[in-house]
């Protein structure tokens, strides 16, 4: 598990590997421990919009496959409780805290550190 802290906004915990993918997307090298200092910010804030933007459209492309699937499946409900299963919290949703905590931080001028929790 991943802490992420600002004096700027809550504090909020991730998996390891939701993390990971977090940093992937922002073209951030994974360390733990780390800081974001106040400079870096603003780009890191455009990446994020960035890596959410695609991946929604990603996410969407996913959840209309898997929709026209359980359409083809009419009449089988297990095949149509399997799909729906297939859609995840994807990655947009991942980057809403640290994108929030970004913009908080940002505005108050202060870093954002994380930890191993």
């Amino acid at each position: 598990m991943i802490r992420f802290m600002s004096k700027a906004a809550a504090s909020f915990i991730m998996t390891e590997s939701v993390a990971k993918d977090v940093f992937a997307a922002l073209g951030e090298d994974y360390r733990v421990p780390g800081i974001w200092i106040v400079d870096r910010l603003p780009d890191l804030i455009e990446r994020s919009q960035q890596a959410m933007a695609a991946s929604k459209e990603r996410e969407a492309k996913a959840e209309r496959a898997i929709e026209d699937l359980m359409d083809a499946a009419q009449g089988d409900s297990l095949t149509q409780q399997q799909l729906a299963s297939q859609i995840g919290v994807g990655l947009s949703r991942r980057l809403v805290p640290v994108l929030e905590m970004m913009k908080r931080a940002q505005e108050q001028a202060e870093p954002i550190v994380w930890e191993q929790a």
